[in-house]
């Protein structure tokens, strides 16, 4: 049985903080969105459209990259078209597979969160640091270039 001392490990892991620090980054969003004609999005919607990262990507590929169904995929890709904000095209070889593609007004959105992690960015900048923000962030790029590399 844990006790109260590796409850607390538990508590301060790295994993934890990430998972926490992350919530508290999709919090400051959905904060900010509130300001914008995205007000209403969910959560889900919010993590798919980031999941693209900008690009076009497959249904299979969002599926696996969020850990859901293709169904569930499916679905927040079709909340998403009815916003506008991304379209589907059949792939060349897979026609069961789609394409999801960012539209010009989804391309708006990004500039928009573009916007948004400035802002979060200068939030954690003044509560930690401008200097420990840019180290965390480079000892995570360096972490996962690092995790990529075949040993």
């Amino acid at each position: 049985m844990p006790n109260q001392k590796s409850a607390t490990k538990l508590h301060e892991s790295l994993k934890a903080l990430l998972r926490d620090s992350l919530a508290w980054v999709e919090e400051e969003q959905l904060k900010l969105l509130q300001d914008s004609p995205y007000a209403s999005a969910s959560n889900a919607e919010i993590k798919l459209f980031a999941a693209l990262r900008g690009e076009t990507r497959s249904i299979s590929e969002l599926s696996r990259f969020l850990g859901i169904s293709r169904q569930a995929v499916h679905q927040l890709v079709h909340k998403l078209i009815g916003r506008g904000i991304v379209r589907l095209e059949s792939t060349e070889t897979n026609k069961r597979d789609k394409l999801v593609i960012i539209t010009d007004e989804g391309r708006e959105v990004q500039k928009i969160t573009a916007q948004h992690f400035q802002t979060i960015e200068k939030k954690m900048a003044k509560n930690i640091g401008r200097e420990n923000l840019e180290l965390i962030r480079q000892l995570l790029k360096d972490n996962l270039a690092k995790s990529k590399d075949p040993d």
